[in-house]
């Protein structure tokens, strides 16, 4: 092989890939800050979460799970139910599985921080894709729930609680 068949080679494979750079730039999720999530959730609250129920959609074209949460508390929206019913995208029902990469999944037991709004049917839905919720972890040696290990539950309800006084302000 030639150095100039060698040269037009790999030209022909960098355009290539440069072409297909801009379409990966779209594909990226764009982060949301925790105050914008806030903002745009109808609901933003703390709890556990009791069961989980894959279900196939109305159309039985893909399934969706219903997602119960024992509400602790609510920063923001629905304050008089002790419970929350979320829908999300996938689920596994007789063998069957769906699974959304920019979708969030919970589990049984596990404790949440989510932000969700009602969609055009009065379902609530995880604001912000994947990153309206928030696993809770519990600190072994303090008791205290923070965030992926780093934000307190404290702190991460003092900067929605910030947020969401900017919000009423304007």
């Amino acid at each position: 092989m030639s150095c100039r068949t060698k040269i037009t080679a790999c030209t022909r494979t960098i355009f290539s890939l440069a072409l297909l750079l801009p379409l990966t730039l779209l594909s990226q999720t764009k982060l949301a800050s925790t105050a914008a999530l806030a903002q745009r959730a109808e609901v933003v609250a703390v709890g556990t979460v009791t069961s989980l129920v894959s279900e196939w959609n109305d159309n039985h074209s893909s399934i969706q799970t219903r997602v119960n949460v024992a509400v602790s508390e609510y920063l923001k929206g629905n304050t008089s139910s002790q419970s929350l019913t979320i829908v999300v995208p996938g689920g596994e029902i007789d063998g069957v599985g769906e699974v959304y990469s920019d979708m969030p999944r919970f589990r049984t037991a596990e404790e949440v921080f989510v932000f969700a709004k009602k969609d055009t049917r009065g379902l609530y839905r995880v604001a912000g894709g994947d990153q309206g919720k928030y696993t809770l972890q519990r600190n072994a040696v303090t008791g205290k729930l923070s965030v992926a290990g780093d934000n307190s539950l404290e702190e991460l309800s003092a900067s929605v609680r910030k947020a969401l006084q900017v919000q009423n302000l304007k």
